[in-house]
């Protein structure tokens, strides 16, 4: 049998993680190519894993902007009561 040391199978890990994130980026690619055309032909199909993602990725925007605002009220109150 052949055994591997540890950075072998690091590498070999580190390699099927970047070729399966390549993977997915080319399938999201032409399903993204894939809906535009459908949507130009005046078909739409809207998937839940596309309306998800999207509704993810807003829900992550709006989750740091209120962060921020948040530290920078405290700071501001903060520069109000102790000055």
């Amino acid at each position: 049998m052949d055994q591997k040391t540890r950075a072998e199978s690091r590498k070999v890990k580190e390699q099927d993680a970047k070729e399966r994130s390549k993977r997915r980026k080319e399938r999201d690619k032409v399903e993204k190519d894939y809906q535009k055309k459908l949507e130009k032909e005046g078909k739409s199909l809207k998937s839940r894993k596309t309306e998800n993602d999207k509704y993810r990725n807003i829900d992550k925007l709006l989750t740091k902007a209120i962060i921020v605002v948040s530290l920078l009220l405290i700071i501001v109150l903060i520069i109000v009561f102790l000055i």
